[in-house]
C-alpha cells in the first residue's frame, strides 16, 4: 500500500476500525448493535456490518461510537451492506 493510501486509511472515520486480540476487540465507528448472540456479536458501521464470531462475549462499554468486547474471539468477518457501491 502507498504511503498516501495508508494516510487517507488512517483518517477515514466512516469506515470500521477494529484492534482485536484473542480476548478483546475495540470496534470504531459503531452506529447501531444488530444481533448479540451466545456465539457472535453482530454491529452496523454505516458502510460495513462486522460480526466478531467467539464465545463468553462481554460488552463492557458502549462510548462514542466505539464497542468494547471481551470473550474469546476466534473470528471477524466485514459484510458490504446492502445498496452500497464501492467507492
Amino acid at each position: 500500500m502507498k504511503l498516501i493510501n495508508e494516510i487517507t486509511f488512517d483518517f477515514d472515520v466512516t469506515g470500521p476500525k477494529i484492534t482485536a486480540s484473542e480476548k478483546a476487540a475495540i470496534i470504531e465507528n459503531v452506529y447501531r448493535v444488530v444481533l448479540i448472540s451466545d456465539t457472535s456479536v453482530t454491529v452496523d458501521t454505516g458502510r460495513f456490518f462486522v460480526t466478531v464470531r467467539g464465545s463468553g462475549f462481554v460488552i463492557g462499554e458502549i462510548w462514542e461510537g466505539r464497542m468494547e468486547l471481551e470473550g474469546e474471539i476466534q473470528g471477524i468477518e466485514f459484510y458490504k451492506a446492502l445498496g452500497q457501491s464501492e467507492n
